[in-house]
């Protein structure tokens, strides 16, 4: 009996050893650490040759499992499935291994739980499967897109909305890269594809999204001509319609009642190959073909009058032309009233004001006088401005923070008004609103006194002594990185756009801010 006994011990004591588990805690780079400071942990049991690895969060949820013939961190040797999991317990993706390669079935998921994988590995590392992602994504994705993969390679991807077997368009690729696009419409009714080989007509489709909805159709000849074309709103309504015949061509618009509201005529130029507008109204679509941006109009193959209308669908300004040269620009204000009127001469303005973006420019008998550029934002701000003196001799400039505070004043004579290497001016910098440092710059060499300037990663202090530049650069803590010393005649004769002791008159106007 009391051998049996001593045997039977003997065998609790062997099993307790074998199936034993061990515990290591991790913190949250998977580095080895202390049971007070791990973010994870691992419990690794004995199961014949390999060894079972169960990790988990630092509450006690399984965060992954598989078995490894090598333990190590970040150095596993895997055999067979490893499955991981989300902190809510959901699986995130697992993986086929055989002896540390991934070989056989791999799928992953998203947050939500849905498949984003679905791959079988070959031993020599390629994959065949699926690759899903979704348009409610955190990457902004606007369509569900699947990618099938054949030996790595993309042979199929279809771009589509609910139901794949619904609107949608199918790229296909083949062995020489050579792709086809087919084009569905409202319930995966087939519309036609487009070839890369170029071998008869095709056609290209685009889309809204959200729903996913045709907003343009466009058919081209063999030779890559647009045959015709249909935009349509998001609705469904047709917005333009084109179509070009062998002879003649024709563009009709229509507001989202249906109403015709512009129609072009083109002709023909067979020499040239184009179709030339010749009478009617041109009505440009943007943001999603939901306003005018413009319009033209033409009589007799000539453009007369162009109108541009702003985002809120105000008109904003209108040109009218006489053999496609610009005789006047008429701007208007968001209420409708009339900005100003810019009449030309010769092709160039000549009196009056212009805008462009946030700039102002104001013409006189061919002179510009004065120059306004703002700062972007509502509460437009004067962030330069450049006057002509009155002997017309040169322009007397003024740069402002967004503060108005005043930074830079400098004077530039109009024989050296040009390229930013020919800025020629005596600058006056200001430092909290008071004169500090003067300097007289030539063609874009400083030749007395000192500037600082701000650049794209910091500053630029320059500052003339005798025949030397002495350059300092800093950065954008205001730290000293670079400091050097320069022959001005070297400058000089290397007047290009990238040498660091040159000055434009771009540096002044706070480009970076």
């Amino acid at each position: 009996m009391k051998k049996l006994f001593t045997s039977a011990l003997l065998a609790l004591v062997l099993s307790i050893n074998v199936y034993a588990q061990e515990k290591t805690y991790f913190d949250e780079n998977w580095e080895k650490t202390t049971q007070d400071n791990m973010e994870y942990y691992r419990e690794t049991t004995p199961k014949g040759k390999l060894t079972l690895i169960k990790d988990y969060y630092k509450d006690g949820k399984l965060q992954m499992e598989g078995l490894a013939s090598d333990t190590t961190p970040n150095s596993e040797v895997f055999d067979g499935k490893v499955t991981w999991y989300t902190p809510e317990g959901k699986v995130l993706n697992f993986a086929t291994y055989s002896n540390g390669q991934q070989v056989g079935p791999a799928q992953t998921y998203d947050m939500n739980g849905r498949l984003t994988e679905d791959l079988v590995y070959k031993a020599d590392g390629n994959f065949s499967g699926k690759m899903f992602s979704y348009k409610d994504a955190e990457d902004g994705m606007d369509f569900n897109i699947l990618i099938e993969y054949e030996n790595s390679a993309p042979v199929k991807t279809t771009v589509y909305d609910g139901d794949i077997k619904g609107i949608r368009n199918e790229t296909i690729t083949d062995k020489d890269s050579s792709t086809e696009t087919k084009y569905y419409g409202e319930k995966g009714r087939y519309l036609g594809s487009n070839t890369t080989s170029g071998s008869g007509e095709n056609m290209v489709v685009d889309y809204y999204s959200s729903p996913m909805r045709i907003s343009k159709i466009e058919k081209y000849r063999k030779d890559g001509s647009v045959k015709e074309g249909v935009i349509y709103s998001k609705s469904g309504k047709i917005l333009q319609e084109q179509k070009m015949n062998k002879k003649d061509g024709y563009k009709t618009t229509y507001d989202e009642s249906g109403k015709k509201i512009g129609h072009l005529v083109y002709q023909y130029d067979k020499e040239n190959d184009i179709y030339n507008p010749m009478d009617g109204d041109d009505y440009h679509l943007a943001y999603e073909y939901s306003q005018i941006s413009s319009i033209d109009t033409y009589e007799k193959g000539s453009k007369v009058i162009s109108k541009y209308f702003d985002e809120d669908k105000k008109l904003s300004s209108e040109q009218f032309l006489k053999d496609d040269v610009i005789q006047e620009i008429k701007y208007y204000s968001p209420d409708g009233k009339l900005k100003s009127t810019l009449t030309y001469k010769d092709g160039i303005p000549y009196n009056g004001t212009t805008y462009e973006g946030f700039n102002e420019t104001i013409y006189k008998e061919g002179i510009i006088v004065n120059i306004k550029n703002f700062f972007e934002g509502a509460n437009t701000k004067l962030s330069f401005e450049k006057k002509l003196n009155a002997k017309q001799t040169g322009y007397d400039a003024t740069v402002y923070d967004p503060k108005g505070t005043i930074l830079y004043t400098f004077t530039q004579p109009i024989s050296e008004d040009g390229e930013d290497y020919s800025f020629t001016a005596q600058i006056t910098q200001y430092v909290k609103g008071k004169p500090a440092n003067k300097s007289s710059v030539k063609a874009g060499v400083i030749q007395s006194g000192k500037i600082r300037i701000k650049t794209w990663d910091g500053a630029k202090e320059l500052e003339r002594s005798g025949k030397w530049i002495l350059l300092k650069l800093y950065n954008m803590d205001g730290k000293l990185i670079q400091e050097t010393k320069t022959l001005a005649d070297a400058q000089e004769e290397n007047a290009s756009a990238e040498n660091q002791t040159l000055i434009s008159e771009d540096n002044l106007y706070h480009l970076f801010d």
